[in-house]
């Protein structure tokens, strides 16, 4: 028996997806980038915070690593893509009637399955980015509140919303206050939307 021809093949493999592997983890390691930029923008959205104004480009690229949620929800989008392809392979197989019409016939057009995984991933990533914005802003509102002290000795109480950058952002009462950490300002207040 001759598994000279089983092992060339796997070499072979191997040496193709290490051949991509360059091409692919720039692309991939982007797309983990604009999900924790994404799911950023949610968390200070629900409390009226523009996160762009206070967030430099160092921030968004390590924003992916930053929340531990973040990470697991991109590394179990993973898992929901590969059961999504192996979901969609098997019903076009055993059920090809209801594969036809659920596709409105255009399974066999060459844009189609690019164009609807597609559609599929930006709209899993948008709702899952929202989801855990409202995750986020039920959480702080159940935190205790934390204390800031200035050099002056003048105290600020209010539940961390987090920090972005060199700015810490306090939820105080009904206000949202940024702290700059290290700058002569002593802070910014903005007024939380009620709606």
């Amino acid at each position: 028996m001759n598994t000279s021809t089983g092992n060339d093949t796997l070499k072979e493999s191997y040496e193709k997806v290490m051949g991509e592997l360059p091409r692919i983890l720039p692309i991939g390691y982007l797309l983990m980038v604009l999900t924790g930029m994404l799911f950023n923008y949610f968390k200070f959205h629900y409390f009226g915070i523009n996160i762009f104004q206070y967030a430099s480009v160092f921030d968004f690229l390590i924003s992916p690593f930053e929340d531990p949620n973040i990470l697991l929800f991109i590394f179990g989008s993973l898992l929901v893509v590969i059961f999504t392809f192996v979901a969609d392979k098997l019903w076009k197989q055993h059920f090809p009637k209801s594969y036809k019409r659920w596709t409105l016939n255009w399974m066999n057009k060459g844009w189609y399955k690019p164009l609807s995984h597609m559609l599929v991933l930006v709209l899993y990533i948008f709702y899952g980015a929202y989801i855990y914005g409202a995750y986020t802003y039920s959480s702080v509102m159940r935190q205790a509140d934390i204390s800031v002290r200035y050099t002056d000795n003048e105290t600020v109480h209010g539940k961390p919303i987090g920090k972005v950058g060199d700015t810490l952002f306090l939820l105080c009462g009904s206000e949202v206050k940024a702290i700059p950490l290290n700058a002569y300002v002593k802070e910014v207040t903005t007024k939380l939307n009620e709606d």
